[in-house]
């Protein structure tokens, strides 16, 4: 959790020192004001990474040589130093000791809702498969060797594949099998108690039919294979297939979080908004788990929150606001948010992004 973010040379920002709430964080202003510059910021604490461009040497404001992020835990009392030059690569230091990317994500956890990535329910496998696997990252000090494990392991079976090499095919039938097993096996215990989270959230919401639209909605894990087969069984029996297609077709990278309702895909039923609301709902009970099961504290950021939602889905945002325990930091363009301001609101904070400049 960020308390403090100062940002030199970063976009439209020459120099700005921002404090945080442990709670609820709001920024509004204008288009092109600096609204999801700020947020930008605050997620590249989390990854290295910015949500917006590919290339980070964008980020650097106009004329000048390198753009600097500077970041305070008041919490754990970690210092996050992030540099990066126009011809050098980003350099990352948290506690003045050099650091890696990977690293950000344990200590820095955030996961991000915007303008491409709004819909958990009409997004591609691969990225709900991410949303769960970095909570997972950020929680299990194990789990990234089970997951390279694994994806190193499809990685070889897969090369044998093209090569139409199968004199050795067993070898990493079995070791995909296993390290899958084990992949699998996170996974799914992450999601059981993400769902079963967001259930305690559905029932801590305050009751209208957009809510028990919502409800409705079926979420099912699908491991990546049929598990009416063993793993390994189902690796050998596909040889053939896979030797024609070149590639493993079955195992945990083909997992998914599959959001239905009444047995058809929630995307097809759903608007734009309740897409989004939903998605907003699923990370808060992957956070809640983060936060009661391993005692971590994750960053929700939300750019443009009104973008997609209407009244009705907007209301549910805001009674979800009363009982959040996560630092949640959103932006809009203009002010309506605080005519609906709950003064029971914990730790609220109101940010003009033009006076932060």
């Amino acid at each position: 959790m960020i308390s403090e973010l100062k940002l030199n040379n970063f976009r439209c920002f020459e120099t700005s020192t921002i404090n945080l709430s442990p709670g609820i964080n709001f920024f509004y202003g204008p288009n092109g004001s600096g609204k999801t510059s700020i947020l930008e910021a605050i997620y590249m604490c989390s990854s290295g990474k910015s949500f917006k461009s590919s290339n980070i040497k964008s980020l650097i404001s106009f004329d000048q040589d390198f753009f600097s992020i500077n970041a305070y835990d008041s919490n754990k009392g970690y210092t996050l130093n992030l540099v990066k030059g126009r011809v050098s690569p980003i350099s990352i230091k948290i506690n003045n000791t050099k650091s890696t990317t990977s690293a950000l994500l344990k200590e820095f956890p955030a996961t991000a809702i915007h303008n491409n990535t709004f819909s958990f329910a009409n997004a591609s496998p691969d990225f709900r498969r991410k949303i769960l696997d970095r909570s997972l990252f950020v929680s299990s000090p194990n789990f990234s060797e089970t997951w390279f494990g694994f994806y190193r392991s499809l990685k070889q079976r897969n090369s044998s594949l093209k090569k139409g090499l199968i004199d050795n095919i067993d070898v990493w039938n079995q070791k995909v099998s296993e390290e899958g097993i084990a992949l699998d096996i996170n996974r799914i215990t992450f999601f059981e108690d993400s769902l079963s989270e967001l259930n305690n959230i559905f029932n801590r919401l305050k009751p209208s039919p957009m809510v028990d639209k919502l409800n409705k909605v079926n979420i099912e894990f699908f491991s990546g294979w049929d598990k009416e087969n063993q793993l390994y069984e189902l690796l050998t029996q596909n040889q053939k297939k896979d030797l024609f297609s070149k590639t493993t077709t079955q195992g945990p990278h083909k997992a998914d979080i599959k959001i239905l309702i009444n047995g058809m895909d929630a995307k097809q039923i759903l608007s734009r908004g309740e897409q989004k609301i939903l998605s907003i709902l699923w990370c808060c009970s992957q956070n809640e788990v983060l936060r009661k099961k391993y005692n971590i504290d994750a960053t929700l950021i939300i750019d443009d929150i009104k973008s997609e939602l209407d009244n009705a889905t907007f209301e549910v945002f805001l009674n979800l606001l009363n009982f959040l325990d996560n630092q949640v930091i959103f932006s809009c363009i203009d002010d309506h948010f605080s005519s609906k301001i709950n003064p029971n609101y914990k730790d609220f904070k109101k940010f003009h992004v033009e006076q932060l400049r």
